[in-house]
């Protein structure tokens, strides 16, 4: 069965009389259900889920390209997908995740120091929060300013990143700790 175009005329009545009448015209396409479409194409396929939460061994303070690891752990679950998202969530708010370069360490050097310099640590700080101690607090600003989770698009069994682009875990205590990624992927 093949799509079917169609239009629809949406018009707005104003609220007050002499207001002016607004009408809007949406083309869109008609997508025939699942059960009707040809058996190779990729909508026909069954939706599938895979879940598994990595532990990353303590790191010292900085920014590190995890990517490796990351593939390494799901890359089985990662090649029986054709087209989906996996989407990484970090167990933790002292630490963070962020998809930047791979390739020249000297970025991930930089981007610490430039954390290190907008959030002030130590006892000039204007933090209330110090019973983990002085980097605690900044930790978690930075976990905040980066985030703690990524959506990757998943092609063809691969993280669909670009040529330059890894996954960076962002340690932002001085005392590392392991730290827990859970990946899931959805698609087909």
């Amino acid at each position: 069965m093949q799509a079917q175009p169609f239009s629809v005329l949406f018009t707005v009545r104003p609220s007050k009389p002499k207001a002016a009448t607004a009408s809007i015209r949406v083309k869109s396409v008609l997508t025939p259900s699942v059960n009707r479409l040809d058996s190779n194409s990729m909508a026909a396929a069954a939706p599938k889920w895979a879940q598994k939460t990595i532990t990353l061994p303590p790191q010292r303070r900085g920014c590190h390209l995890i990517t490796p690891k990351i593939i390494k752990e799901i890359g089985d679950d990662l090649a029986q997908f054709k087209c989906g998202l996996a989407h990484l969530f970090l167990h933790h708010t002292s630490a963070s995740l962020t998809i930047n370069e791979n390739y020249d360490s000297d970025v991930r050097d930089d981007t610490e120091t430039f954390l290190n310099n907008i959030v002030p640590e130590g006892s000039s700080a204007p933090w209330k929060h110090t019973l983990e101690g002085p980097d605690d607090m900044p930790a978690h600003i930075k976990s905040s300013m980066f985030g703690v989770s990524l959506t990757v698009p998943i092609t063809d069994g691969k993280l669909n990143m670009g040529t330059w682009q890894g996954i960076w875990l962002c340690e932002h205590r001085d005392y590392p700790t392991a730290r827990k990624v859970v990946v899931t992927l959805n698609g087909i």
